[in-house]
């Protein structure tokens, strides 16, 4: 059934690893939700100019939501990271419906950018290997130097940006209003997401549907064969502009949300090794400290509540943890 006249009533808008798709995932399995397929469209990310609503609806709710059942559904949401750190795609979201409601994730960086860095090199995203290579690189990228010939968008490749969940957090606040937003931190997650979970169904006004299992997404991972990687997500373009990956394009999905076990889905996950991200050199930890110090003396503002452990310069919290890989 179309989803017509019918926008999301939240979005889950990141930090990236920080486990978004698990919170995701919990949510679309409650039957009075009806979750964006795909989980991260990035529709909002993309977009040139403001759509109209036939544009609105034919490439973006029509494809999302196409399982929409008014009977069956009292909120639609949908995951996609990109929109904690390119504001524009809020505004333009809110604009669609002012009530709409946000759900950011935020992660210590120390073990929020090695996950982050691998995840962008298992998609092709990223060719530097290196992540202290790759975080030097940010200032050349920004002036579109460097930029792989497969990154959908360089803005993914401003590490130190994409980790200021501080000043992202105030930004939201500004544009959506902070009591259209929740904030939740990985680290609680981790420890209780039964109690998370909760949270935010009552932030959604969702009724709670007993849901006890809340097992990880995925564990980090990296591919096998990097050529062969290169043929599953082949780049797709319009009008010379990479907009997708057809590895992306030609998913399929079951009457429960779940990805359906296609042949491409099926080599893809041949490829897959798990691959638990290194963590961060001494050095690179410290610099990382320094540029993100006060962004995180923000964020504990922001939340009122004191997150400096997560800089504390001990080996134990430098090092990503098994339960780190929340999704």
């Amino acid at each position: 059934m179309s989803a017509k006249a019918v926008f999301p009533h939240f979005f889950v808008v990141g930090a990236p690893r920080c486990g978004t798709t698990s919170l995701c995932r919990y949510l679309a399995r409650n039957p009075q939700i009806c979750f964006s397929r795909p989980k991260e469209p990035h529709y909002f990310s993309r977009l040139e100019t403001i759509p109209s609503q036939p544009e609105l609806q034919r490439d973006y709710l029509d494809k999302c939501f196409g399982h929409y059942e008014p009977e069956l559904h009292r909120a639609l949401g949908e995951g996609s990271v990109s929109y904690l750190y390119m504001p524009g795609a809020i505004e333009i979201a809110k604009s669609f419906n002012p009530q709409a409601r946000f759900i950011a994730m935020v992660r210590n960086p120390l073990t929020m950018l090695p996950s982050y860095h691998q995840r962008m090199l298992f998609l092709l995203q990223e060719n530097e290997t290196d992540i202290a290579r790759a975080w030097a690189l940010e200032e050349k990228r920004e002036k579109g130097e460097h930029i792989p010939k497969r990154c959908l968008d360089g803005r993914l490749l401003m590490y130190s940006k994409v980790a200021s969940l501080g000043s992202q957090i105030k930004q939201l606040f500004a544009i959506a209003g902070q009591d259209h937003c929740k904030v939740i931190v990985f680290d609680d997650l981790v420890s209780d997401p039964r109690t998370v979970y909760r949270e935010v169904l009552e932030f959604l006004d969702i009724e709670d549907d007993g849901q006890s299992r809340f097992e990880r997404s995925y564990e980090s991972r990296m591919y096998r064969f990097r050529w062969l990687q290169r043929l599953l997500f082949v780049p797709v373009s319009r009008g010379g502009k990479i907009i997708d990956t057809v590895q992306r394009r030609t998913r399929k999905y079951n009457a429960d949300g779940s990805k359906h076990p296609t042949l491409l889905k099926r080599i893809t996950g041949l490829n897959r090794k798990p691959s638990p991200p290194k963590p961060l050199k001494p050095q690179m930890a410290e610099e990382v400290r320094q540029t993100l110090q006060g962004d995180v003396e923000l964020l504990s503002r922001l939340l009122d509540r004191d997150l400096g452990f997560w800089f504390d310069n001990t080996a134990e919290n430098s090092q990503p943890t098994v339960l780190s890989q929340v999704g």
